[in-house]
């Protein structure tokens, strides 16, 4: 007998309209009963009327693109990439926005029941997802910006395209360290979780650590406010929280252009120079980062190469091929918000 939504409602402990909920991937249900629910989902192999209705019809060319992190102008600017590489191709996008503490696989699941995806692009997000969760999704998965290292995708028809963050945060402080600065702050987010930014972070007491300079956590900024956390205003607290520490750095590091420029105007706020008084360091390469006062000096990210391979190496999955991992190179781009430390 086919299995109902009455009988996951039952099954979760939750009303048939939480189900619902959560299948729609609506934003009123607690994330943990959301997660609940579309585990069991998963397990019994549930379909809605209205998804089985539609695999009826003639199929689709659908293919999301789910962003956690999509206030980071970074993935902005690789999202109109993405959507019209598929457009050429006959395909239609479906843009999803993933909260920073919703499950980015669960929410997918729901999309591949509703939709009929033929495909997946996870753009940002966690790097701790295991192949028995991945192979439920059913489809060919790119994880672009999210390194392999991390993840335990098995047989899973996979992707990733990202670039080494470990080397590419050593790189941003091992440049600040030859331009003399010596007390290099950090703004960043997600240590407790395998991250982008945990990866950075490493790199960065990795530089160091090798330039004989003790890693001092008073130093270290983790953003965790609101349900994002790349945003103007996150990197405008952390650096007025540096200044109000009494913490003198003359250089800091963010692990993103958005935080970048938020925190040089708490700098100027506070009637400071960028970078006279202290050097702030970006990373991503926004086309922002080149118009705002001072320009802003960054990790650059080859953010178009980034979307056209995943654009590349999807299509390759759906035409039969089983995956690859593709590892692009950063670069430092010199501006005018670093300098050489003042005697």
């Amino acid at each position: 007998m086919d299995v109902t939504i009455k009988d996951i409602a039952k099954e979760c402990g939750v009303s048939v309209s939480s189900v619902s909920r959560a299948l729609n991937n609506h934003p009123d249900i607690n994330p943990k009963t959301k997660a609940r629910i579309m585990k069991v989902i998963r397990e019994r192999g549930f379909v809605p009327n209205n998804s089985a209705r539609n695999m009826r019809r003639s199929e689709t060319n659908n293919i999301a693109l789910l962003v956690k992190g999509i206030t980071n102008l970074f993935f902005t600017e690789m999202i109109r990439f993405m959507v019209s590489e598929l457009e050429k191709k006959g395909y239609t996008t479906i843009l999803q926005h993933v909260v920073t503490d919703e499950d980015e696989v669960a929410v997918a699941q729901s999309l591949v029941i509703e939709k009929k995806l033929k495909g997946i692009i996870f753009l940002g997000g966690n790097f701790g997802h295991g192949e028995s969760a991945l192979k439920q999704l059913g489809v060919p998965i790119v994880f672009s910006t999210v390194g392999a290292d991390r993840l335990d995708t098995g047989n899973v028809r996979c992707a990733h395209v990202c670039i080494n963050d470990v080397e590419s945060g050593w790189l941003a402080t091992d440049y600040l360290l030859g331009l003399g600065h010596r007390r290099i702050a950090i703004i960043t987010e997600g240590l407790q979780v395998p991250s982008v930014g945990y990866m950075r972070t490493l790199g960065y007491r990795r530089a160091l650590e090798e330039h004989g300079i003790p890693y001092r956590p008073e130093l270290v900024f983790e953003v965790k406010d609101g349900t994002e956390h790349y945003t103007l205003p996150n990197g405008y607290k952390a650096a007025s929280q540096l200044l109000d520490s009494g913490e003198e750095a003359d250089a800091i590091f963010c692990i993103s252009d958005v935080l970048a420029i938020g925190a040089c105007r708490a700098i100027q706020d506070r009637g400071l120079k960028v970078p006279d008084d202290i050097s702030v360091l970006g990373f991503d390469g926004i086309e922002m980062g080149n118009y705002v006062n001072p320009r802003l000096s960054t990790v650059s990210q080859p953010i178009r190469e980034i979307a056209e391979t995943s654009i590349r190496l999807l299509f390759d999955m759906l035409d039969g091929g089983s995956g690859e991992n593709c590892t692009l190179d950063a670069q430092i781009v010199k501006r005018e918000s670093t300098g050489k430390r003042n005697a």
